[in-house]
């Protein structure tokens, strides 16, 4: 990916986009941080392709090739266009921390009967490697899950080569779980007296200090 000096700031960066250019920065350990821009188009075209845990290749100008990861991207909280790009810039021989998607295959067959739901924890894995060792995903099989509260901790996940995780063991990854509506229907229906209504959860409890919030819901 192609990128050029700048040195634009403030009121100069809205004319950028407007001109279809995403202001940038570089930066990185033991790497003096760069102000740039990028080709706005070119770099969505590179961020559906690599995410941000697979390296990019930087040129600015005529220096060496600079390999970076995505680290941030900034975009507008109205209309969602993109603002400003954060590229981390690696040493090839240092490791790094990013996080890394966890994507799920196989099929669980009482999932797949309706007989129970797949709940999922993590969704990303915290893992500590190489730059050239950093996967694109980690990948989960649920097909030996075969019975109610059968799970996958990170501790039972394969390791991939040169990579170390840094979640805990325990955190969980899948679990079958029974359908949540078979156990809201097997409790007895509160009588109705015993709703509460929208004003008595808002009134202070009986004997509750004047003034005092009311209890959390």
């Amino acid at each position: 990916m192609k990128l050029e000096p700048r040195a634009d700031r403030g009121r100069h960066l809205q004319a950028l986009r407007r001109q279809g250019r995403l202001p940038a920065v570089i930066y990185g350990h033991n790497v003096d941080a760069v102000t740039v821009v990028v080709d706005g188009r070119e770099f969505v075209k590179a961020f559906q392709k690599v995410g941000r845990n697979q390296l990019l290749d930087l040129q600015l100008g005529d220096e060496p090739v600079r390999k970076a990861l995505i680290r941030e991207v900034q975009r507008s909280p109205r209309d969602g266009d993109l603002l400003h790009v954060d590229f981390y810039q690696v040493n090839l021989t240092e490791k790094i921390e990013s996080e890394v998607p966890i994507e799920i295959e196989g099929e669980v067959e009482l999932v797949a009967k309706g007989e129970a739901d797949l709940q999922r924890g993590l969704h990303v894995l915290k893992v500590e490697c190489l730059p050239t060792d950093l996967p694109p995903v980690i990948t989960v099989d649920v097909s030996g899950l075969k019975e109610i509260d059968d799970e996958i901790r990170v501790k039972d996940l394969k390791i991939p080569p040169g990579c170390e995780i840094l979640d805990e063991p325990d955190d969980l990854i899948v679990k079958v779980a029974a359908h949540r509506e078979e156990v809201e229907e097997a409790a007895p229906a509160p009588a109705a007296a015993e709703v509460p209504t929208v004003g008595e959860t808002e009134a202070p409890a009986e004997g509750g200090a004047e003034g005092e919030a009311p209890p959390e819901s």
